[in-house]
């Protein structure tokens, strides 16, 4: 097995830069108790002692300029939602019936088999179903700090597919102590990794071969691959443009229209703790902030921080994001730190630095008909795949937001490249 990667390290948004003794992160990176696929991963990579267990992460929300203690795991702790007014309470007995209704349809693991409920907004849904205060304070913002999308754009099924892995037995928030950096390394060194190596283009080959074409990223000459199958882990405008010969105009179209938001992140260190245990803040729309989440976590031994310190990371949301867009580095940074210390006055007491990481095209989004649009893509797959197709993509678009979304999609993915491979080998050869 051979991984191409153009740049000169592993790990992308997860990659982790070092500094003063500080693990910066390019984005937010909590993950969640049942995340089995990742933590398995974890597992079998051998950093059992180094990621985990977990760190628990305590959630709250901003309410009115204060950060309050906001759970949201059971309709009665949603109705208790700073926020959340007394006659739309009631209205919340509807979200158990709704999921009940819905659930043959809702897959973690396939989320295109709910396209049938992919025509309403999360706020059409909300607002009708739920009430415009559990809009608000409750779906709009779990939705928004888990896609760092707007509710008014993101698809329903993308919050009935998040509610559905929130109420999973250990679906609570953690913090992997040192960074999932870690596991990209870890696992990049036991694979055969060409760095520095950009595909340019698949091929067909004979005997359903495929070759790959690469250049080098700091010149010196190409390089072809010759593999019996391909994955494509990549952004769907690069998956569209490397396998550009050996698609069919509906997958072109797909991978044309797949809808990428931008991504701002800060990472904040400071000369104290903040906080004495780590505390995911949820930022509500109506607060007019333009973070949508953060992320603030005391200084542990062997941890993302050092002892004695504290470290924040914190997103924008869409909105702000993408009003940010043009302005320059040190303008974004400069709002970003006046919002977070508005919500954690005193931080710029105790700042060390502040890193800002910003990606054009850093979070997929999953709008309404996103996903009639994911299952059509999964039946062309399917329809290549039985005429004996060896390409194959993966990636967060495919699957949903959060990392064990990814890890679900590569899992699917591979397990097709091997299914398929051993099918092959299993036919008879004539004689």
């Amino acid at each position: 097995m051979i991984v191409v990667e153009a740049r000169d390290s592993v790990g992308g948004k997860v990659a982790l830069e070092a500094r003063d003794g500080f693990s910066i992160d390019r984005c937010l990176q909590t993950v969640s108790f049942s995340d089995r696929g990742l933590l398995t991963w974890v597992a079998d990579a051998g950093l059992g002692r180094k990621l985990l267990p977990l760190r628990s992460v305590h959630t709250a929300q901003l309410h009115r300029g204060q950060v309050l203690t906001c759970h949201a795991r059971t309709l009665a702790e949603i109705g208790h939602t700073p926020g959340v007014r007394f006659r739309d309470r009631l209205r919340l007995l509807r979200l158990p019936r709704l999921m009940r209704r819905y659930a043959p349809v809702l897959d973690l693991a396939r989320p295109e088999r709910a396209a049938e409920l992919d025509h309403r907004s999360v706020a059409d849904f909300a607002r009708l179903y739920l009430g415009r205060s559990v809009l608000e304070h409750f779906a709009g913002p779990r939705i928004a700090a888990d896609t760092l999308g707007d509710e008014q754009e993101l698809s329903r099924v993308a919050f009935l597919l998040h509610w559905q892995q929130s109420q999973q037995g250990r679906a609570r928030p953690g913090l992997a102590a040192a960074g999932l950096g870690e596991l990209a390394n870890a696992v990049a060194r036991k694979l055969d990794v060409r760095t520095g190596f950009r595909a340019q283009q698949v091929k067909d080959q004979a005997f359903g071969r495929l070759a790959l074409e690469c250049s080098r990223v700091s010149g010196g000459g190409d390089e072809v691959f010759e593999v019996d199958a391909l994955l494509l882990a990549t952004s769907p405008s690069e998956a569209g443009r490397i396998g550009a010969s050996l698609l069919t105009p509906a997958e072109r179209d797909f991978f044309a229209g797949v809808r990428f938001g931008p991504l701002v992140s800060l990472s904040v260190a400071s000369e104290r703790p903040l906080t004495g245990l780590p505390q995911l803040v949820r930022v509500p729309h109506v607060e007019g902030s333009p973070i949508e989440v953060m992320l603030v976590e005391p200084g542990v031994p062997g941890g993302r921080a050092p002892e004695g310190t504290g470290l924040v990371t914190l997103s924008a949301g869409q909105r702000a994001s993408e009003r940010l867009a043009g302005a320059a580095d040190e303008q974004v940074r400069a709002e970003l730190l006046a919002a977070c210390e508005r919500i954690l006055p005193g931080l710029g007491r105790s700042l060390r630095f502040a890193v800002l990481h910003r990606d054009p095209v850093g979070m997929p989004r999953f709008e309404v008909g996103s996903y009639r649009e994911l299952a059509r893509f999964q039946t062309v797959q399917r329809d290549r795949r039985s005429v004996g197709r060896r390409l194959y993509f993966a990636g967060d678009y495919l699957a949903g937001p959060r990392f064990e979304d990814a890890v679900a999609s590569g899992a699917r993915a591979a397990a097709s490249v091997f299914a398929d491979l051993a099918a092959v080998e299993a036919r008879p050869t004539a004689s």
